[in-house]
């Protein structure tokens, strides 16, 4: 798929430099259809994470254009690209129900409007019997389920993933997975989900992303022939195992490079 400016998400020749000179992003392109499922998968340290902070405009770039629905992204957040990160950011002084409330009340919704929207929410999610306990007193598990909560709730047009369900149970992450693709699928939204597990990259997306050690640059794009109602697919199905194989090989490569060139710089 050749690089379209007026695509749903547009990034061409992103170059990010962290000091003194560490080059994390040197000539990436990339771009996303809108209703899409994307995973991105690379070697730790190639870059993914800050791409992702860039397409939240949380982060700053040297060089190339980054663009959301025809607008530029340059350090400028905005509700419609909300994060699930893997590190779960809630306000510890809030309890769970407050915490999804501040990010309804943030998107300009009124206050009756936003408590219903977050009741709904948690029930779907099923936190509503711990809606008033604060994040000290939830297991981390329920702590990630708020933290789903709130960004699903606001109803973003972008969802982007960090690594969410990396740290959580077997139960709790395919919980979870099941939320995310459901959330895709009813509402026609769009995911771009960064993660470190192959199988979870390609279960979960209909392109997989994969990218060089770093400076992070797409290495291929596989495109992931799976029904779109994933539920109808085994995790175990030949499809399933064959695509996570190549994908499997291709970061395989990329891992060593990363490996060796730790050892030869240090970092």
């Amino acid at each position: 798929m050749g690089l379209v400016k007026d695509a749903f998400l547009y990034v061409k020749n992103l170059r990010k430099v962290y000091p003194p000179d560490i080059l994390a992003l040197d000539g990436l392109d990339f771009q996303m259809r809108e209703g899409e499922f994307v995973s991105i998968i690379g070697p730790s340290g190639c870059g993914k994470t800050t791409l992702l902070k860039i397409l939240a405009g949380i982060e700053d770039y040297q060089e190339g254009e980054v663009y959301f629905e025809g607008n530029r992204i340059f350090s400028n957040s905005d509700w419609r690209r909300s994060v699930i990160y893997q590190d779960i950011r809630l306000f510890p002084w809030m309890t769970a129900r407050e915490n999804i409330y501040f990010a309804l009340e943030n998107k300009d919704l009124g206050r009756k409007e936003a408590r219903e929207v977050a009741e709904r929410w948690m029930r779907v999610m099923e936190i509503d019997g711990f809606a008033d306990n604060y994040p000290a007193q939830m297991s981390a598990g329920m702590r990630q389920k708020v933290g789903v909560c709130r960004v699903l709730a606001s109803d973003p047009d972008l969802v982007l993933c960090d690594e969410p369900f990396s740290a959580l149970d077997w139960t709790t992450r395919e919980f979870l997975q099941w939320e995310i693709l459901e959330y895709w699928q009813k509402n026609k939204k769009s995911v771009l989900f960064v993660t470190h597990n192959v199988m979870e990259a390609v279960y979960l997306a209909q392109r997989v992303v994969c990218m060089t050690a770093r400076p992070g640059v797409v290495k291929e794009i596989v495109e992931i022939d799976l029904d779109r109602a994933r539920w109808n697919v085994p995790r175990d199905s030949k499809k399933v195992l064959e695509a996570s194989r190549y994908v499997a090989r291709l970061i395989e490569e990329e891992v060593a490079k990363a490996s060796q060139m730790e050892r030869e710089l240090g970092y």
